[in-house]
C-alpha cells in the first residue's frame, strides 16, 4: 500500500469513529432527555367519585367499558396482555391488569389514570389513551369503576413496556408520539361542536368513543394521523353508517385499516339507537354553517 494511502485510510477510520461516538451520545442525550420525562411529576387533580358497585351500574359500567375499548385493549377479564408488539424497533406495549391494579388503586387514582392520563405516583402513562376519556362523566367513571371492581382479581402483573429507538425518537421529538398527559392537553382545548338540545346525548357519547382517532373537533387530528374529518358522514346513509360500524365495512363496499379494526372490536356493541343519534348528530354537525 503507497505511503500516500495510508493518511487517507487514517482519516476514514477516525472520521468513522468519530461520527459513531457522535450517534452514540446523541441516542444518549436522546434516552436521557425521555427518562427525564417520564420521571416527572404531575400535580394530582383533586377527583371526588362515589362508586356504588350495584347490579345496575355495573352493567352500565360493562356497556361503557366495551364501546370506549377497556375490554378491548385490557381483554375482557381486563387481565391486560401485548397491546401493541412493533418488534424492537419500535417497541412493545401492554395493556396493564386491571383486575390488580384496582386492588391498589383508589377509586380516585383510577378516575385519574383513566380521564388524565396521571398514575397516582404523578408521573404520566406513555401508551393509555386518556385523551380519549376526558369527556366521561363523573357518573359514567364510577360505573366503569364498579364494573372492575365487579371482576375478580387474578392473573399476572403485565410487563412494563418496552419503547423501542424509533419512539423514543419520535417521543423526543413530540411531533408523532407524545406521552399522555401532552394529548390530555391537547384534548381539552377542542370540544365537538353543538349542533342543538336535540343531538346532545349523541355529541357526548361521540365525544367518548370517536375523539380518540378523530380529536374533539372530529376534524381528524386525533391519535390516529390518517383519521378523517367525520364530514364524511354524508356519504352514509343510516344503513350503511350501521354496517360501517358494525362490520368494518365502508360504503364502497372496502374496509378502513383501522376504523374496520375499531368498528369489529368496540363499536359494534352499540346499539342501533346510538348509531342512528350518531348519524344524525354528525350530519347536522357536517351541514353548511354547523
Amino acid at each position: 500500500m503507497g505511503t500516500a494511502v495510508r493518511p487517507v485510510l487514517r482519516f476514514v477510520r477516525w472520521a468513522l469513529i468519530a461520527t459513531t461516538l457522535a450517534a452514540l451520545a446523541f441516542c444518549a442525550f436522546v434516552y436521557i432527555s425521555n427518562a427525564r420525562m417520564f420521571a416527572h411529576r404531575y400535580p394530582l387533580a383533586h377527583v371526588t367519585l362515589s362508586v356504588i358497585t350495584s347490579p345496575e351500574a355495573v352493567q352500565r359500567g360493562k356497556a361503557l367499558a366495551d364501546v370506549t375499548g377497556c375490554t378491548d385493549c385490557h381483554r375482557p377479564d381486563l387481565r391486560g396482555g401485548v397491546f401493541v408488539d412493533e418488534s424492537w424497533l419500535h417497541g412493545i406495549y401492554y395493556a396493564a391488569n386491571l383486575t390488580l391494579k384496582a386492588q391498589k388503586y383508589s377509586d380516585e387514582d383510577l378516575a385519574r389514570i383513566v380521564r388524565l392520563g396521571v398514575r397516582p405516583d404523578g408521573r404520566s402513562v406513555v401508551a393509555m389513551p386518556a385523551h380519549g376519556f376526558v369527556r366521561l362523566t363523573d357518573g359514567e367513571m364510577a360505573d366503569i369503576i364498579a364494573f372492575l371492581r365487579s371482576l375478580p382479581g387474578g392473573g399476572i402483573e403485565q410487563p412494563d413496556n418496552f419503547i423501542g429507538p424509533l419512539d423514543h425518537w419520535d417521543l423526543w421529538r413530540g411531533q408523532t408520539l407524545k406521552i399522555n398527559v401532552a394529548y390530555v392537553a391537547d384534548e381539552l382545548r377542542k370540544d365537538p361542536p353543538d349542533a342543538g338540545s336535540q343531538h346532545s346525548a349523541a355529541r357526548h357519547l361521540v365525544g367518548v368513543v370517536c375523539v380518540e382517532c378523530h380529536g374533539g373537533d372530529l376534524k381528524g387530528n386525533g391519535w390516529d394521523t390518517g383519521a378523517p374529518d367525520l364530514a364524511v358522514v354524508l356519504a352514509y346513509d343510516v344503513p350503511e353508517f350501521t354496517r360501517l360500524l358494525r362490520t368494518g365495512v365502508a360504503a364502497d363496499g372496502k374496509e378502513r385499516g383501522l376504523m374496520s379494526l375499531v368498528a369489529k372490536s368496540r363499536l359494534h356493541n352499540l346499539t342501533d339507537q346510538q348509531i342512528a343519534g350518531i348519524h344524525a348528530y354528525l350530519t347536522a354537525r357536517a351541514k353548511p354553517g354547523s
